[in-house]
């Protein structure tokens, strides 16, 4: 994951998410990938007037990704990790609002169109800066436009009304953040597929991100318990502990490390 550690502006998101992939599948052609996109924004530019401004652009390149291309969110299997899989994604034309945002910014990018990404909390959005007022998009339902009362009924919908709605919530974030969160996302999925092994390798890419996550450090240590890697478990645990002393899980965790202490007391 060495090409998250560039510059945000020097980053190539696209490529960073199909080294995501190629973790799940050794198989993913990432250079072939990326030459899909490009061959797709080739085509959309030549279809472009030299004048055109950024609304013309959006509205050009929404027809071409879901109308032509015929891209949509997956609502039917929502949580498989294919859809967290860029290359799958491309590939069946399904995704997530996370990955189809990645693909919708990637051509707009190629084409001069100025996106952002926005953390929107349970559902990834996109920005389109530098028209008189920033617009909102919706990647999963065709990039509609989204105005505050919608955001507001999204935010409702994907946290049950447990979080209040808050300007802060469509703030822009970093390709390192989408990454990230691309990384959460696969694990979910891998967790409730019950792929521990696949769970462990997102963790994995994700404490690479960010050695300090002490949620991730202790996640990690409960997959390796559940994988039966008793010595490596334990280490993970007991560091989460003592770099957590005042977690509101001490407890329940420092039950997993006694209980793991003693696995290994037997084994010898």
């Amino acid at each position: 994951m060495r090409v998250v550690q560039h510059p945000d502006a020097a980053l190539d998101l696209a490529r960073a998410a199909l080294l995501v992939a190629a973790e799940a599948d050794p198989r993913v052609d990432i250079d072939g990938q990326l030459h899909t996109l490009d061959t797709w924004a080739a085509e959309l530019r030549r279809r472009l007037a030299p004048d055109w401004n950024n609304l013309q652009k959006l509205a050009r390149l929404r027809s071409f990704v879901f109308e032509e291309l015929g891209f949509q969110g997956d609502a039917k299997d929502y949580f498989s990790p294919s859809n967290s899989l860029l290359h799958e994604v491309i590939q069946r034309r399904r995704g997530v609002p996370l990955t189809l945002s990645i693909i919708f910014m990637e051509l707009g990018w190629r084409i001069g169109i100025p996106f952002e990404g926005v953390g929107f909390p349970g559902h990834f959005l996109i920005r389109l800066t530098g028209e008189p007022r920033d617009l909102v998009l919706d990647p999963f339902n065709h990039a509609r436009t989204m105005h505050e009362e919608d955001c507001r009924r999204l935010l409702d919908e994907v946290t049950g009304g447990r979080l209040e709605f808050d300007d802060r919530l469509l703030a822009s974030v970093s390709k390192r953040d989408m990454i990230t969160r691309l990384l959460r996302n696969l694990k979910g999925a891998y967790l409730r597929a019950d792929d521990d092994e696949g769970a462990l390798a997102a963790v994995e890419r994700l404490l690479l991100l960010s050695p300090d996550d002490h949620d991730e450090v202790r996640d990690r240590g409960l997959l390796l318990f559940r994988l039966r890697r008793h010595g490596a478990a334990l280490d993970a645990l007991t560091a989460y502990l003592k770099a957590r002393p005042e977690a509101p899980d001490r407890d329940a965790v420092a039950q997993q490390v006694v209980a793991l202490r003693q696995l290994l007391a037997d084994l010898n």
